[in-house]
């Protein structure tokens, strides 16, 4: 008697353009919140929230890295639903599962939680610094010597604050935040120090046909950061640090040249330019994909190029078909 096994083809499932799944809102959500941050979309789709019945539409502009923070008419009440869709030329996607809006306190009975300046440290004439640690939709601010520098009203979990004045030698800086009239603590005091000499130069991940993006890695925390595409400037953007993602550029072609550099103080050099040279779509990398369990009802990715589109597909391996046949 012979065993026979015979493996059934996998199913192939065909790309429908058409078909847009919905984004992602960021939890949780409180009471007298004045903003809303939303993921996972595609890039340059329009982004309707729903909010118990009243809807709000805004461009979505590119998701990568932070989405995009929906600054609302009214604050959020609590017991309200708030929910997401996106649309792009004809395609819209289903509506996001519905986020019960929370009263704060019920989470935080002794004030919300204490604002982190990260990345740390902050360095002498920094122009922009990132706080964590926070309860979107609420209001952020960074004092210097006890002088507010900064502030956005209606932030996300973690906010870039512009600073203006640029910080001084020893400045003595701190995060502040409150939510319906109810502070947290201050951050920690830091003190800004002075940057590193000579200015380190930036890093450029690989840049691939066709994007909008570029992303640019090893920043200084406060730094401003210059880019040129074949030579010609692109524009000067203040940073909080480690990396930036410029988006909304004509799309690149093979062979495209851009140059990066930074600088903290007007008195010391910039850092020595960093080029890249775009590469073609055939040298895409495979993206990665994260832990994935039944029930799950989104994936999530650890590594891709920034505005590519990805494609997932659900095969389901059927058994193979055991066939015992028997052989005089």
């Amino acid at each position: 008697m012979n065993t026979e096994i015979i493996r059934r083809p996998e199913r192939t499932l065909k790309d429908d353009p058409a078909i847009l799944s919905p984004p992602i809102v960021t939890e949780p959500l409180y009471q007298c919140g004045t903003a809303v941050t939303v993921l996972s979309f595609v890039p340059n789709a329009i982004i309707e929230l729903d909010i118990s019945g009243s809807s709000i539409s805004v461009p979505g502009g590119f998701p990568y890295p932070n989405g995009v923070t929906i600054a609302l008419p009214a604050p959020l009440v609590a017991g309200q639903a708030v929910r997401a869709r996106q649309s792009l030329g004809s395609a819209t996607s289903p509506w996001s599962n519905s986020v019960t809006v929370l009263d704060h306190t019920k989470d935080y009975p002794a004030g919300p939680p204490r604002p982190v300046i990260n990345p740390a440290p902050v360095y002498q004439c920094g122009v922009r610094t990132g706080v964590g640690n926070l309860l979107q939709g609420g209001n952020v601010w960074i004092t210097d010597g006890g002088i507010e520098v900064g502030r956005v009203d209606g932030c996300a979990q973690q906010q870039g604050v512009n600073i203006s004045p640029p910080y001084s030698l020893n400045d003595k800086v701190r995060a502040w935040f409150e939510l319906c009239g109810d502070p947290s603590p201050p951050s920690i005091e830091h003190t800004a120090g002075a940057p590193p000499l000579p200015t380190p130069a930036v890093t450029l991940d690989t840049i691939y046909s066709s994007s909008q993006s570029v992303t640019i890695k090893n920043v200084l925390n406060g730094a401003k950061v210059t880019l040129y595409r074949g030579g010609i400037l692109q524009g000067t953007w203040p940073c909080w640090g480690f990396s930036l993602t410029i988006n909304g550029l004509s799309p690149v072609s093979t062979g495209e040249v851009f140059s990066a550099s930074q600088q903290m103080c007007p008195s010391d050099p910039p850092s020595p330019p960093t080029d890249g040279t775009v590469q073609p779509c055939s040298s895409l990398p495979p993206p990665q994909i994260g832990p994935v369990q039944g029930g799950d009802q989104q994936i999530t990715l650890t590594q891709f190029v920034p505005d590519a589109v990805i494609t997932v597909t659900l095969t389901r391996c059927l058994p193979a078909r055991v066939v015992v046949r028997s052989f005089s």
